[in-house]
């Protein structure tokens, strides 16, 4: 179970988004799930098969990050305009994207086809269908459902 507590964004809070969220884990379970995805899942990510496509990801990679994605975004920006009057761009942010997707279809859907062994495919599925939170606020702690979507 993951403790979810609150650190300010700002000198003096007054309202919830002056607060980020912090998940503290156990050190021992943080430190394995690096091993796990250094030793396993990063590997199975340079090599997808034919039906996945990670070239335009950024988010959850080893070398990527936000400031990768804009430099990539304006390079290919710059390139259309050297050909081209201008260029029209739509960008789309997902805010949480990952916590508002069934969890048993990525798994079902898109990480078997990664090369995981059996045990380490496993074990990522068992901390989806049972890993849980809860926040501390005030020295209390609450467990808060989380809806899924349907």
């Amino acid at each position: 179970m993951a403790i979810i507590t609150s650190a300010w964004k700002v000198r003096k809070p007054l309202q919830p988004h002056d607060f980020r969220p912090i998940s503290i884990i156990p050190v021992l379970s943080r430190s394995f799930e690096k091993y796990i995805i250094r030793s396993y899942i990063y590997p199975a990510l340079q090599e997808p098969p034919p039906r996945l496509y990670f070239a335009d990801q950024f988010a959850f990679r080893p070398t990527a990050s936000s400031t990768a994605a804009v430099l990539v975004l304006f390079h290919i920006i710059l390139t259309m305009l050297s050909t081209n009057s201008f260029v029209r761009v739509f960008v789309l942010a997902f805010s949480k994207a990952f916590d508002t997707t069934w969890h048993s279809t990525i798994i079902t859907d898109k990480m078997t086809q990664l090369k995981l062994p059996d045990q380490i495919f496993n074990w990522i599925k068992d901390f989806f269908d049972n890993h849980s939170h809860c926040t501390k606020y005030l020295g209390e702690y609450r467990t808060i459902q989380v809806s899924r979507p349907v």
